[in-house]
């Protein structure tokens, strides 16, 4: 019995460390939050996913008995996490506690989707740089997708990105897509698009309508478009 539950640790530790050397390859999903704040978040129902929360570090999580298999990095104070069996067709509720006393409700969505890797950003937390101090290159390389989006997200500009402005129209069906600007960087290449609803029905927009081979990170400004109503989406190839 024992032999078992350490093989069944060793393994969880190897495919831990597979999606931190293979970031590049996860979507990720960046949600705003304050303290207190609820968010939603679709995951994998079927690979291992991870959430982190950017200049802070996750010391605990809750959630019902049995719904998640977790595990909790304490050295860089991020959680993976999998859809346990019996779980893959419901909602999951969940509370993340971190260091620097925030809380947050998280509503997860198990999907038939990759890996997903969901990044909470509390613009009220001051940046701590003694985080700085314990940032590998993966830390480095989402510190660099999240300051993109964050200059795309304000219109301004960053450095070593070129800006180009397009109009270059997609066709989605009930959606009207059409892209407006690129930031075109070294390793990175961010695009805004901006989405509207010309049907006369509520569309509610979700990642995975975006999500493409490459795709690094999705924001999406409004999630719940009336008839007419537009909003911009920000996607990182």
């Amino acid at each position: 019995m024992i032999k078992k539950e350490a093989e069944m640790k060793i393994r969880l530790l190897i495919m831990i460390l597979i999606v931190a050397l293979n970031n590049q390859s996860l979507a990720m999903q960046n949600k705003e939050v304050n303290d207190g704040d609820e968010f939603s978040a679709v995951i994998s129902k079927n690979d291992l996913n991870r959430i982190k929360v950017a200049n802070d570090k996750i010391r605990d999580i809750k959630s019902n008995n049995q719904e998640l298999d977790l595990s909790v990095d304490e050295k860089n104070g991020e959680v993976f996490l999998r859809v346990a069996n019996g779980y893959e067709s419901k909602p999951i509720n969940i509370f993340i506690l971190t260091q620097q006393n925030q809380t947050y409700k998280g509503i997860l969505y198990p999907k038939a989707v990759p890996a997903e890797q969901i990044i909470l950003t509390n613009d009220n937390i001051a940046f701590n740089p003694s985080f700085l101090n314990k940032i590998n290159h993966k830390n480095t390389y989402e510190k660099e997708i999240l300051e993109l989006m964050s200059a795309m997200n304000k219109g301004l500009k960053i450095e070593n990105y070129q800006i180009r402005k397009f109009g270059k129209y997609i066709d989605l069906g009930d959606l009207s897509m059409r892209r407006q600007e690129i930031y075109k960087g070294i390793a990175l290449t961010g695009e805004i698009y901006l989405i509207k609803n010309p049907s006369k029905q509520i569309i509610n927009l979700e990642e995975k309508m975006f999500y493409k081979n490459g795709v690094k990170a999705i924001k999406i400004n409004k999630r719940e478009l009336l008839p007419s109503e537009q909003t911009e989406i920000f996607i990182i190839i």
